[in-house]
């Protein structure tokens, strides 16, 4: 990337993020798609198994030519004047490895584009979707106090394999990135499955009993209610010692909604390759977020992960 003034972006996206975490806050448009930014990529749509349509953004391996560096991770919606000319979606590179960057509680995939952003240009495939009731999906009776639907079990699984079809994809190396909510539904997708190859994990739960008993601290007044549908063989701690995906666990040391502790114990428990980044006066996101107060470190680390992992 070749400027450096995404270092001090004050990104309204992680601050909404931040702000609704474990509270079901969908956004229903999106601000800024993107093209916005002169970022090839396919709009696509795809099913789950109980018949309802997704919405995805596809983004293909590409250098920065054309991309309006200055812009990407701005969530504003971006004047004509400054858009981008249009480009064609011409792909000629080949299958690539494919990161799949999923939605968290809130907002929507278009608060992922900053993130996507490092990884597509740096030789990577990106993938990011919405969950029923998020974003151009298909409608869904969203309960803002659930930490979670457990249908976004069906969802993820639907858009892994709908990645792992692309012809653009090498199927055989997918990693998932996810964070706080995103992080557990994540873990549970290499829990259940045994084709992903890399998995980080920002801000992981370790059950969602801890979970519901530590938010009470930070917000007493709230009901959080639990799915009790959830399958809790895939929770973190429950299944952290059948993984064999590699993980990487990252954790502000100042997060007091998923503390340290539940990173550690979770670490503590797998037997595959695995990493742990601490991030010293980090938060749980936000503008003191992990990947803010650590820019462009963050990204340089999860790289070199995936690099090891996918490459």
């Amino acid at each position: 990337m070749k400027s450096t003034k995404l270092s001090i972006i004050f990104l309204l996206g992680v601050i909404l993020l931040a702000e609704y975490v474990y509270s079901m806050k969908p956004l229903q448009h999106y601000p800024c798609i993107p093209s916005d930014f002169g970022i090839l990529n396919r709009e696509v749509t795809f099913k789950t198994d109980d018949g309802l349509t997704l919405k995805g953004w596809f983004y293909p391996s590409q250098d920065t030519a054309g991309i309006a560096n200055n812009l990407v991770g701005k969530m504003i919606v971006v004047p004509d004047s400054l858009k981008p000319k249009a480009r064609e979606y011409n792909y000629t590179a080949g299958k690539c490895p494919t990161i799949i960057i999923c939605d968290g509680d809130a907002g929507n995939m278009v608060f992922s584009i900053f993130y996507a952003y490092h990884y597509f240009t740096k030789g990577y495939n990106v993938f990011t979707f919405d969950w029923r009731g998020f974003g151009e999906s298909d409608t869904w009776n969203i309960i803002q106090d659930n930490l979670c639907c457990t249908e976004f079990l069906t969802d993820y699984t639907a858009a892994i394999d709908f990645v792992k079809s692309q012809p653009e994809v090498d199927s055989g190396k997918i990693g998932l990135m996810g964070f706080s909510t995103g992080a557990y539904l994540s873990f549970a997708m290499i829990a259940a499955r045994d084709d992903i190859s890399a998995y980080i994990g920002r801000a992981l739960i370790t059950s969602l009993d801890d979970l519901v008993m530590n938010l009470h601290k930070v917000k007493p007044d709230r009901n959080f209610v639990v799915p009790q549908d959830y399958p809790k063989r895939l929770l973190p701690l429950q299944a952290a010692d059948m993984v064999k995906t590699p993980v990487f666990l990252i954790v502000g040391e100042e997060d007091v909604k998923t503390p340290v502790w539940m990173s550690e114990k979770i670490y503590e428990k797998l037997n595959g390759p695995k990493e742990l980044w601490i991030v010293s006066g980090a938060e749980h996101g936000g503008k003191k977020g992990p990947e803010m107060i650590t820019y462009p470190e963050f990204f340089v680390k999860t790289l070199l992960f995936y690099d090891k992992y996918l490459e």
